[in-house]
């Protein structure tokens, strides 16, 4: 239990040590500790003040949160890109949601029809694209990492592989 407990605690520091890196890999462990601390941190800031206290830390953790997903990323063997898709697609969400509640105002105060019908599909469009690039992103974020070094080096899975002598002897023969 305190190895556990030492592991949560080391994953979260270096959550914060290495919040401008997005080189290397972060293993599982590294990416789901902090992301849960950070779910309950901002969920305790936002029961406390009303939300202003957990947009701040929300905004606190925005760079931290992209290159530690990049790192986990890159222990699947893949590349950035994904991390800068799956912000977009959030992005595309928020501006969906205005867009179709914008566009709801504007058809309640206009006879025209095809306004509610347009802003209607692209709002929907918009969150359903996004949705669908948060769950694939997710199921990549959920993958284990590549045991052996790959295109973006040692550590995140493969320090357990490379830290262990027997494991090393094993993978040579």
């Amino acid at each position: 239990m305190e190895n556990q407990s030492n592991q949560i605690i080391e994953s979260y520091k270096q959550f914060w040590i290495r919040f401008l890196d997005v080189k290397g890999r972060s293993d599982r462990a590294d990416y789901w500790h902090p992301f849960w601390i950070n779910f309950l941190i901002s969920t305790v800031l936002g029961a406390l003040s009303g939300g202003l206290l957990s947009s701040i830390f929300g905004i606190a953790i925005i760079i931290p949160s992209f290159t530690v997903m990049v790192r986990r990323l890159h222990d699947t063997n893949r590349t950035m890109l994904f991390a800068i898709i799956s912000y977009i697609s959030g992005f595309i969400a928020s501006v969906g949601t205005l867009v179709f509640f914008f566009g709801v105002v504007l058809a309640a105060n206009a006879s025209e029809g095809w306004v509610l019908g347009a802003t209607a599909f692209a709002g929907v469009f918009g969150i359903v694209v996004a949705g669908l690039v948060t769950l694939y992103i997710i199921y990549l974020l959920v993958l284990p990492g590549d045991k052996a070094p790959n295109n973006y080096g040692d550590g995140g899975s493969s320090k357990a592989v490379s830290n262990n002598p027997l494991a090393q002897d094993a993978e040579v023969e």
